[in-house]
């Protein structure tokens, strides 16, 4: 082993392996981004600039060069080589590591490998591909959540299954389960209309994605400003902290802030 850290990524690229000469630029960036982010840890004050870096073929390769940073990051490496697990290393480089997981299942083409030997040794390696699995004990943990959701109801009812279709702010389509006779009930007309609603659902503790989402309620929602009720709120506020000196000096203190207030 030379301590060297070595990322690579096997990709198709216009037909053809990547290589030193066949690279796209989203791919670069992606692993350039994966090792510098790996290699940084959990580290905020981490200096890039004193990591040099070799590129080289197999298929697409880069290595960076002993220094202490990157000797700490082989460390975590190495045990997620020694024990096929990401729960005992830096909790960022774990994420890496999931997200070059992830990305590998939706790409049967792409393998990502990881070594500390500075070229690809089958001894000293580990692969992420659409075959592998590395994961954390809490990937698979779930846990029973409520959450408020807001977006454009475009599809409801169903033969057999009722449910709620919502397309969110960012696009997202989310499908919702819903009680039938709930919707049969409502007389009101929420198709193609924005709505806040009330979901119950799993939450991954690891990824925060949902799972099983179903419609608790529709939540009565009117958002727009309201000058005269606001006016009405400042005056009230006003009133109520008239007879306080600091406003800010008050909420430290009552925090038990003791840091100086400049």
């Amino acid at each position: 082993m030379s301590d060297k850290l070595y990322f690579s990524v096997k990709d198709l690229v216009s037909g053809e392996q990547a290589s030193p000469d066949n690279i796209s630029l989203p791919l670069l960036q992606e692993l350039t981004e994966s090792m510098s982010r790996f290699i940084r840890g959990n580290s905020t004050k981490t200096n890039l600039n004193d990591i040099s870096i070799a590129v080289k073929s197999g298929s697409f390769a880069l290595v960076a060069n002993t220094s202490p940073l990157v000797s700490d990051a082989i460390r975590d490496y190495r045990v997620v080589k020694d024990t096929g697990s990401l729960d005992d290393i830096d909790p960022i480089r774990a994420k890496v590591l999931r997200d070059l997981q992830e990305k590998a299942k939706k790409n049967s083409n792409r393998i990502y490998t990881i070594s500390d030997s500075g070229t690809p040794d089958k001894e000293h390696e580990i692969s992420f591909s659409n075959k592998t699995d590395y994961k954390t004990s809490r990937t698979d943990q779930w846990a029973k959540t409520e959450i408020f959701m807001y977006g454009k109801v475009v599809d409801m009812g169903g033969k057999t299954k009722a449910n709620v279709h919502i397309v969110l702010d960012n696009n997202d389509t989310i499908v919702l389960d819903a009680d039938s006779q709930k919707i049969a009930e409502d007389d009101e007309n929420r198709l193609y209309k924005d709505q806040l609603v009330k979901v119950s659902a799993e939450q991954n503790l690891e990824t925060k994605k949902l799972r099983n989402e179903s419609l608790m309620e529709f939540v009565k929602y009117n958002p727009h400003f309201d000058e005269d009720e606001f006016n009405r709120i400042s005056k009230e506020v006003e009133h109520s902290w008239a007879d306080v000196p600091d406003i800010v000096t008050w909420v430290e203190e009552t925090r038990g802030n003791c840091a100086q207030i400049s």
